[in-house]
């Protein structure tokens, strides 16, 4: 890993230097961003019959989610291209301020520096099929309060550890015959605070010193475009204290595929990560697999689509590994329509089954629950 480092900052060293030909003018910020809205009408059906632990839950709701966008970028003479993005999150938000990176492309390659995403995300194929805005996978709108705690997230890396931006190095190669590769190094999982360097390393976390490795290709067979993706991850679980046991090293790998032709789109994708909750070394290495299958078909200013995916999660009972998964089940259908640049409509039905390990021998009822949730939409794109 340490040669990878240096390889890498020798080349942003490279860079920079070449960069130094001049630039016709500064970096200008522009604006962007989104602003969208779901209304959620269904049922969600709890059955335990203990007393105090039923859940009655309301059968309709509001939600809402924005970003505003800060970005520019400036083409110095050589070529070489440098530039900045911050997102402000448009509601109160433990991380208000997210994905705040630099960039530079040419020649070489690109390289991103700050808090973004990595190439298990930025470089999967297969997510096709889902037309409600920000539901269902790795989704902010999720209405269905799955009691047994596992959502669905088919993605790789650090987005399918961790679930959110993390401060990291990227370097992707520029794309040939189709072919791209990425690398993504994560030194702290911790570390998303403005002038952090040197951390401690008895946190107990999963997912320190990750290295994320991807490959994806692009291209045309015939009348039909071809997407596809494999990537791995590792990562190091440290312990909380001096002499103290670490957890096991999550890690996973996922691939997916996509092909599209006379409007249609069919696709899907397949994750595993190990040990995602950092297990005790003494105990069973626990398995985490996500899948999921889609196939939508668009014209004109409509879409349509229809995606179906399953999550499952290993847990002990005891020292020893669960004979019941926790499980979450989920297929939506929908439709989509442009009404004018940016501005779109959407609304379907999700089907939701939630299942749980605690529930072994109808120990643990009120964990699992199923629920069919009606939902209408808007996205402004801006």
């Amino acid at each position: 890993m340490k040669n990878i480092l240096y390889g890498t900052t020798a080349l942003i060293a490279v860079s920079m230097v070449a960069g130094s030909a001049g630039a016709a003018e500064k970096i200008k910020l522009g604006l962007g961003g989104y602003w969208r809205a779901a209304i959620h009408m269904g049922d969600t059906n709890n059955d335990s019959a203990a007393a105090g632990t039923a859940s009655d839950f309301r059968n309709h709701g509001f939600g809402r989610e924005s970003e505003i966008y800060f970005s520019g970028k400036t083409t110095l003479d050589n070529g070489i291209k440098f530039g900045v993005m911050v997102q402000l999150e448009g509601e109160t938000s433990g991380d208000q301020m997210d994905n705040s990176y630099i960039w530079s492309a040419g020649s070489f390659g690109r390289l991103e520096y700050g808090e973004t995403w990595g190439p298990g995300l930025l470089m999967y194929a297969g997510g096709v099929g889902e037309k409600l805005s920000s539901h269902g996978d790795f989704a902010s709108h999720n209405p269905s309060n799955g009691p047994n705690g596992l959502g669905i997230n088919s993605f790789g890396g650090g987005a399918g550890l961790r679930s959110r931006p993390i401060t990291k190095l990227n370097y992707f190669t520029p794309r040939m015959s189709g072919l791209q590769l990425g690398i993504g190094y994560v030194p702290d999982a911790a570390n998303n605070s403005a002038g952090s360097g040197l951390q401690s390393k008895l946190t107990g976390d999963t997912g320190n010193e990750m290295v994320d490795v991807a490959a994806n290709y692009v291209g045309k067979f015939g009348g039909a475009g071809v997407r596809a993706h494999v990537g791995w991850f590792g990562s190091e679980t440290e312990s909380a204290a001096i002499g103290a046991a670490a957890g096991r090293d999550a890690e996973g790998y996922s691939m997916g595929a996509q092909v599209g032709f006379s409007g249609f789109r069919v696709g899907g994708r397949y994750t595993v990560i190990d040990d995602i909750q950092g297990t005790a070394v003494a105990t069973p290495s626990l398995e985490q697999v996500n899948y999921r299958f889609g196939v939508d078909y668009s014209t004109g200013p409509w879409g349509v689509g229809v995606v179906v995916q399953k999550a499952t999660r290993e847990q002990l009972n005891g020292a020893v590994k669960s004979t019941r998964n926790d499980v979450t089940d989920y297929m939506s259908v929908a439709a989509t329509y442009s009404v004018g640049p940016g501005i779109s409509v959407y609304g379907g039905v999700q089907f939701w089954d939630f299942q749980d390990s605690a529930n072994l021998a109808a120990a643990s009822p009120q964990t699992e629950s199923d629920a069919t949730i009606g939902v209408i939409g808007t996205i402004f794109k801006f």
